[in-house]
């Protein structure tokens, strides 16, 4: 497990902000976007709010290449400049900040895993940024990722994915919207076989564990009782320093496949008792979710990140106004 001191991940955050050749102009006030060559930035007001990588990062040294990895959220900050968001931690090579892949897809008679990559079955490979926008008060970026099998006939793109993202400051913190746009590639049918977690997932900071956060869901379950249950949201939150707390609130659109969608997250014995915090909303943990050719397939995320604390009564609130939007 990655154990490196709260101080040293928020002065590399820093770091990270200010260096690198910006091509798109930022602005100090409203909302702007960064590309370094390597990674989409959402900024407000000048504060970093994500980072889309669309280049590959490299495995870790002396860990096989299979986990090298692009198409991924990292980091999600609060407005404070806390990071959220874990990558490659020595427990789970192929944890990726906030990412979308699927365990178990059936194609052509057989069943891929493009979650676990150590097991060299698939992969996902962000394809390209399609567009950057970046308006006073909204920003974000479309791309595209192929979800690839390693098939007996070599790598195929099975699926395409187009994410879209948009980003806006609003008195509780940071606030983005995410979709994922999935069709198959060929003119063959995709199944995502029922898994108990694959999907939209986050994995948090390793300075959160058992000891210093919590979670609740729209439900009014807490962290033993959350895994397997289904709910409209979850939030958590965490310290972020002496004395502070922040977390993130995930919403869950009411027209996802399998709505109120099945919920998968690490309880406090995760990670030989360390209870360190992985969140996933996973529509197909239940049933198979069959994806026809010429067909596309939306779910809908919105985000909250926030210092401080927020209550269930404004988690529902959040959510009344996403649905309400829809």
């Amino acid at each position: 497990m990655n154990k490196r001191p709260l101080a040293i991940l928020l002065l590399a955050t820093v770091l990270a902000t200010a260096c690198g050749h910006s091509r798109q102009t930022e602005s100090s006030r409203g909302m702007s976007v960064r590309d370094d060559g390597s990674a989409v930035t959402l900024l407000s007001s000048g504060k970093p709010v994500l980072s889309y990588n669309y280049a590959v990062t490299p495995a870790p040294e002396g860990v096989s290449e299979a986990y090298s990895r692009s198409g991924y959220i990292h980091p999600a900050w609060t407005p404070s400049g806390f990071v959220l968001t874990e990558i490659q931690p020595r427990d789970h090579y192929h944890h990726y900040g906030i990412w979308n892949p699927w365990t178990r897809v059936e194609y052509d008679g057989k069943v891929y895993d493009l979650w676990n990559l150590g097991d060299q079955q698939g992969t996902v490979r962000s394809r390209q940024v399609d567009a950057i926008y970046s308006k006073r008060k909204k920003c974000g970026f479309d791309a595209t990722l192929d979800h690839i099998a390693f098939t007996p006939d070599g790598e195929i793109a099975i699926m395409e994915e187009q994410w879209r993202v948009r980003a806006k400051e609003v008195p509780e913190g940071f606030l983005w919207d995410f979709e994922s746009h999935l069709t198959p590639s060929t003119d063959k049918p995709v199944t995502i076989k029922a898994y108990r977690y694959q999907g939209f997932s986050i994995r948090a900071n390793s300075f959160w564990t058992k000891e210093n956060c919590t979670m609740v869901t729209s439900e009014g379950l807490d962290r033993p009782q959350i895994d397997g249950s289904r709910a409209r949201w979850i939030l958590v939150d965490g310290e972020t320093g002496p004395g502070t707390r922040g977390g993130f609130l995930f919403l869950s659109a009411k027209e996802n496949y399998d709505a109120p969608e099945p919920l998968r997250i690490w309880n406090e014995e995760a990670n030989n008792g360390r209870g360190d915090v992985f969140v996933n909303f996973c529509p197909a943990k239940m049933k198979d979710w069959a994806l026809e050719p010429g067909r596309t397939y939306v779910l809908r995320y919105r985000v909250l990140t926030f210092d401080g604390t927020i209550t269930p009564e404004t988690a529902e609130r959040l959510w009344e106004e996403y649905t309400d939007a829809e």
